[in-house]
């Protein structure tokens, strides 16, 4: 699943390519991927896009717009798309007057783009819902929020209520980085320790951005273009490889139903 590294090289590059662009047309070839009246939003012109956690928010010249989520496997292409006009899982196809397509890619089919009646309202509402981002985020607030959970600190980062936009590449390196083990009860954090983790988790989300993001599945960003961040992974998809601090052999455990990475000599 694209997290926030991802979703935001994606908004950035459809900022750059769609604000000013007038919608001409929608064609929607998986009713599922589209949600709303096609004619609710044709002859509208995008002004914004902004991102909230994994959320991303076409706002128009009217209270109306779009709102669009990849999930697992969710592609957005405003670039080099030649290839997807045809393709068998291109699900819509949002045509602009200047004749620029986007063109929305899902191989699972999670993935969506919504019309709303307001799409400020309810960019308000989903920022609400959810936790803060990890760089948004005070030393003492996320020290406060793991010393309310019990339940290991690694389910308590993924969860997007109480931390946004991390996913599961991010919590699992960002863990090594702290040097603290993915099982451990999120309450049991030390405040040295929850500052440690919190920093480690804005770095390798930083690197993330920095590198395009990571395309180690489906990921590609809105130019069709991979980013290069699987090639620096610390723990991540590195099972019985050597660690990169102490060389221990990294092992694989599951933890809420996720894969973890763990370096059981230096992640205590």
């Amino acid at each position: 699943m694209p997290e926030l590294p991802e979703v935001e090289t994606i908004r950035g590059q459809l900022e750059a390519e769609l604000v000013g662009e007038i919608i001409s047309e929608v064609e929607v070839r998986r009713d599922k991927s589209w949600r709303g009246e096609i004619g609710q939003v044709a002859g509208l012109r995008i002004c914004e896009i902004k991102r909230v956690g994994k959320y991303l928010f076409f706002h128009t010249n009217q209270r109306v717009g779009i709102v669009g989520h990849l999930k697992m496997t969710g592609r957005m292409i405003v670039k080099n798309g030649a290839e997807y006009e045809a393709a068998k899982h291109t699900r819509v196809v949002i045509r602009f007057g200047s004749g620029k397509k986007l063109y929305f890619w899902d191989t699972r089919v999670f993935g969506y783009l919504e019309v709303v009646f307001d799409s400020k309202e309810k960019e308000r509402l989903i920022r609400q819902r959810l936790g803060a981002e990890p760089w948004m985020m005070k030393d003492d607030e996320f020290y406060r929020l793991c010393q309310r959970y019990q339940r290991p600190i690694k389910s308590l980062i993924l969860d997007q209520e109480l931390v946004a936009g991390v996913g599961n590449i991010y919590a699992n390196d960002g863990l090594w980085l702290a040097q603290i083990d993915p099982r451990r009860a999120a309450k049991t954090l030390t405040k040295k320790e929850a500052k440690r983790l919190l920093s480690a988790l804005c770095q390798v989300m930083e690197r993330g951005l920095v590198l395009g993001g990571a395309s180690d599945n489906s990921y590609v960003n809105a130019y069709g273009e991979r980013g290069s961040y699987q090639d620096e992974f610390l723990v991540y998809r590195r099972e019985d490889k050597p660690c990169k601090k102490c060389t221990e052999k990294l092992k694989r455990v599951v933890i809420g139903g996720r894969g973890s990475f763990v370096c059981e000599k230096c992640q205590k």
